[in-house]
């Protein structure tokens, strides 16, 4: 599969970026995009990549339209930045202090992530295993339903006339519920239902619309809902099985559990990296306090007896 030739196009398309004061450079091979004065360059993009999550890089940068959101935030900072740049605005004391402070979080987090990965790795499978048969109670697969539904759109057609169309299909189908299968194919306008006669199986809780779903997992099996509405229309819906949770075995939630027990891991090193930092000792005089008071509320500092001084 050719995805990036795919994925590049698509992203042109979407943004439409290339401006005519692009042209002149865009053969640059270090520039990615630009518009106006805005240019991101591939150095760029790279280190703005390194802060997305690792585990969410790559389905972030193959998403045509998250690539965009991403490149597009990046051009409009550089836009502004280089209009700020232009009229001296950077020089400004205050902004030059900002940019430090920026640039310490920036170098403060870029470490942390550094430090962390850096740490000896704990044996993640022996920790998921002891997880496993520790939590017993809780390695069963989630309930789920196999359902059939008949959507009366709202798309072209008004509320009422949906809620009354739906009413009236119901009421048959009170009547005869053996019908539900023919008017699937008569009467049900979801696109889906010419390939999957409006069934879907192993549904779970949260792969459908709220209302939806709801509706479903309240059912008894071969029970059929009143009309259920949601953003498509009314929704008539037929439980056919209720599928019950079952014991999984280690392997079924091995890598799950693993990366888990990595997440928990890094983060009982983060915890305490961090507190080792944090319990040391704040030096800060009152002359010190004061001279912040008077700086940012033009007031004179005036101490009161629950502040002592904590300089060693």
């Amino acid at each position: 599969m050719k995805l990036l030739p795919k994925l590049l196009f698509m992203v042109a398309l979407l943004m439409g970026f290339r401006s005519e004061a692009a042209e002149d450079t865009v053969s640059d091979k270090e520039i990615l995009a630009q518009r106006g004065k805005g240019v991101v360059t591939q150095q760029m993009f790279t280190a703005r990549a390194d802060k997305i999550p690792a585990d969410m890089r790559a389905p972030t940068l193959r998403n045509g339209n998250r690539l965009r959101d991403v490149i597009n935030g990046m051009l409009l900072r550089t836009q502004l930045a280089a209009d700020a740049r232009e009229s001296g605005f950077d020089q400004e004391p205050v902004v030059v202090d900002r940019m430090k402070l920026a640039a310490d979080y920036e170098l403060a987090e870029a470490w942390l992530q550094h430090y962390v990965d850096m740490q000896p790795e704990a044996d993640y499978e022996q920790l998921a295993r002891e997880t496993y048969l520790l939590k017993q109670e809780s390695m069963f697969s989630e309930a789920k339903i196999d359902v059939t539904h008949i959507l009366v759109s709202t798309k072209d057609r008004s509320d009422e006339d949906a809620k009354a169309r739906a009413d009236d299909i119901h009421m048959q189908l009170i009547t005869d519920p053996g019908l539900f299968g023919e008017f699937v194919t008569e009467y049900s306008e979801d696109p889906s239902a010419s390939t999957n006669h409006g069934s879907f199986t192993e549904v779970s809780k949260g792969d459908m619309v709220k209302a939806f779903e709801e509706a479903a997992f309240a059912l008894k099996e071969d029970e059929i809902s009143g009309p259920v509405k949601t953003e498509y229309g009314y929704h008539i819906i037929r439980l056919d099985a209720h599928i019950v949770p079952e014991k999984m075995e280690f392997e079924d939630v091995k890598t799950q559990l693993m990366s888990s027990e990595r997440k928990k891991h890094d983060e009982r090193i983060k915890v305490d990296y961090l507190e080792s930092l944090t319990s040391l000792d704040v030096q800060m005089t009152e002359e010190q306090l004061g001279e912040m008071v008077s700086r940012q509320f033009g007031e004179k500092y005036e101490p009161t007896e629950a502040t002592g001084d904590n300089s060693e």
